[in-house]
């Protein structure tokens, strides 16, 4: 929560419970005679407000203030949001996952919210380097060799309530089969209506007349030149309104041609951030059955999510010791995305989101 917002809230509650602490304090006096305390209404009233504070904060609702571009044009760098706990209804016990439970809150996650969450992958981070993704260093040293210092840094645990807070827009829910085919979602085989909120990168085509030339990077969120051509970034829903699709390229990564800091990290599935998937989100009670391939898929679900031990050993899958081939999942999982997708560093990069460490939905101030 902002700190200027805290302490107009502060102020504001001081106020509002001044007349229920000169009653207490007053009470309190008349008990404790002969002792007096002078501006004690005064005390009580501050007490009280952090109380309230405290209560509204962890239940009903809080601020937050992005640090990031991932959701232009929906939302900006530095923007203040609002963040609604009561729609989906508040956490509890975020930390133990087996007693995690969310109170009944007055509406469901609905593809298209944009979701407040604790950023799964921070439950490990650098000490002296808390902007750096722990995870996604120690890949880019397995994939490419190449040493950073960052490497022998100090590291720590985090419980969920200490992890970053990342604000995305919610693309699939539990149950969903999810694909990503030429940077379009889809969504049960349909093309997911949400694309229309991505922001696009373009080729603008070399024979494009000059005044389209000049409409297109006018409305443009980001032109310039790279190699020769000229680029820019748009929302897709612009593009379409103003039928320029003809003289726009589409810039996006090859089909078949694996990206390996893509989740779930691994070649042989031959996704990228362009494509991806199949893939069916999981389930709470719901089981999979689990093969040497897909077992990648739900690792960490297994593992860092859910608390249990994963091993591979004469390629039989053992969870908890105990030869597997199927495993029930414990939460609902949620896939999320940023709206500046080439800007965002979202469910493409590093997989579900645990329904655990989701705060609330994001509304507009």
């Amino acid at each position: 929560m902002s700190w200027v917002v805290i302490i107009l809230v502060l102020c504001l509650s001081i106020f509002l419970w001044y007349p229920a602490a000169k009653k207490l304090s007053s009470w309190l006096a008349n008990l404790l005679k002969p002792w007096q305390f002078k501006s004690i209404e005064w005390l009580f009233a501050i007490l009280l407000s952090t109380i309230g504070i405290w209560f509204i904060n962890t239940h009903v609702f809080s601020f937050y203030t992005l640090r990031s571009s991932s959701m232009r044009p929906s939302y900006d760098n530095n923007e203040l949001v609002f963040i609604n706990k009561l729609a989906y209804g508040a956490a509890t016990n975020i930390n133990t996952p087996h007693r995690y439970k969310r109170l009944k809150g007055y509406s469901e996650m609905a593809k298209g919210d944009v979701l407040a969450f604790h950023f799964p992958e921070a439950d490990t981070s650098f000490v002296d380097y808390p902007d750096e993704d722990y995870y996604f260093v120690k890949r880019q040293y397995e994939n490419t060799g190449k040493y950073t210092p960052i490497l022998d840094a100090k590291v720590q645990f985090n419980n969920v309530s200490e992890r970053k807070i990342f604000i995305k827009r919610l693309i699939a829910v539990p149950g969903d089969t999810l694909q990503y085919i030429n940077g379009q979602y889809f969504i049960n085989h349909v093309k997911s209506p949400f694309n229309s909120h991505c922001i696009n990168k373009y080729e603008i085509k070399t024979d494009t007349p000059t005044a389209v030339k000049h409409d297109i990077r006018k409305y443009a969120l980001t032109s310039y030149r790279e190699n020769g051509s000229q680029l820019i970034e748009m929302k897709a829903d612009q593009v379409n309104k103003n039928n320029w699709n003809e003289y726009l390229l589409p810039i996006e990564e090859t089909l078949n041609m694996p990206n390996i800091y893509v989740f779930p990290f691994r070649q042989n599935f031959f996704w990228n951030a362009s494509y991806l998937g199949p893939i069916i989100i999981p389930t709470k009670n719901k089981t999979v059955r689990l093969t040497l391939n897909n077992v990648f898929l739900y690792k960490r679900i297994i593992e860092s999510y859910e608390g249990n031990q994963l091993c591979i050993q004469e390629k039989q899958i053992f969870i908890n010791g105990k030869q597997s081939d199927e495993y029930t999942f414990k939460m609902n999982y949620y896939w999320v995305a940023g709206d500046n997708k080439f800007h965002s560093f979202d469910s493409r990069y590093w997989g579900f989101v645990p329904e655990n460490h989701i705060i609330g939905r994001v509304d507009k101030l």
